[in-house]
């Protein structure tokens, strides 16, 4: 009599995460998200990119981003009401505010993990995204 096949399973907690870290882009301005993709490619992330909060959603369950660069003014679901609904789904993934709006109090004002001034440097881009992971 054959003995039952066993079937080994990894814990997820054992997956491997991905070499190169993924940031989200979330930007209505499809010129800006655009160079936003390009600086941070260039600064060796892996990017994805959405129109608006409510696509945003969708992205971080599809695929994890390990970062989010997130413009507050946005039709649809602005990125105020993305942020706190990604917070109450318990998602902790660290957010870079960026804005020409004084992105320092939206910070502060939403808890998230970093800010950025428009118009910005493309180095202080990459070393706002690196400080976050």
């Amino acid at each position: 009599m054959n003995s039952p096949r066993r079937i080994e399973t990894i814990p997820a907690a054992a997956t491997p995460r991905r070499s190169t870290p993924c940031v989200l882009v979330v930007d209505d301005d499809a010129a800006l998200a655009r160079l936003l993709s390009l600086m941070l490619r260039d600064g060796g992330f892996d990017v994805a990119s959405a129109a608006n909060g409510e696509t945003a959603l969708a992205e971080v369950e599809a695929n994890r981003p390990d970062a989010i660069v997130l413009d507050l003014e946005m039709p649809v679901m602005d990125g105020r009401a993305f942020f706190r609904t990604l917070r109450a789904r318990g998602d902790r993934t660290p957010v870079l505010v960026l804005s020409a709006y004084n992105a320092r109090r939206a910070q502060r004002e939403l808890g998230a993990d970093g800010h950025l001034e428009k118009p910005f440097d493309p180095e202080a881009l990459i070393g706002a995204v690196r400080s976050l992971l």
